[in-house]
């Protein structure tokens, strides 16, 4: 059977390559991203379905991972849509650091949120969450209990 990865983020980095690294190992990949209409390599790929996600918009999230669904069952959902943002505390605004919290953490939050009754009832799937830290890149596995 033919198990389905769901990553956000998808447009650049590890996320594309992500999406390519899955779907040249033979999964289902839904690639999502802020600008799918942009995206051309992608697309070409047959496992692959570009699908429209800001993780900053809750009713965006909602519809599309109903929508990722509905095509069938999913075994990992990989949140790694996220940025760096970098200089002097000082001189960062405060629209700034809520944009990034927005994005960052709760973006996460709440696609995790919209996967878990569904994992839950399944007794299965796996959340994947990047993070970067100093320009480095983090990757954490966390075990939820079903």
């Amino acid at each position: 059977m033919t198990k389905t990865i769901f990553i956000t983020g998808a447009s650049t980095g590890i996320g594309r390559a992500t999406a390519k690294l899955f779907a040249a190992k033979g999964w289902k990949v839904i690639a999502t991203m802020r600008k799918p209409e942009n995206e051309t390599e992608l697309h070409a790929l047959n496992n692959v379905t570009v699908l429209p996600l800001d993780v900053t918009n809750t009713r965006q999230i909602h519809e599309i991972s109903q929508q990722a669904l509905a095509l069938g069952d999913i075994d990992v959902v990989f949140n790694n849509a996220g940025y760096g943002l970098f200089g002097a505390l000082e001189a960062m605004t405060d629209e700034q650091l809520v944009q990034q919290m927005e994005t960052n953490f709760f973006g996460v939050v709440r696609v995790t949120q919209a996967f878990l009754p569904y994992f839950r009832e399944r007794k299965a799937g796996l959340f994947i969450t990047s993070g970067y830290e100093k320009g480095t890149s983090q990757t954490a596995r966390v075990p939820l209990h079903f």
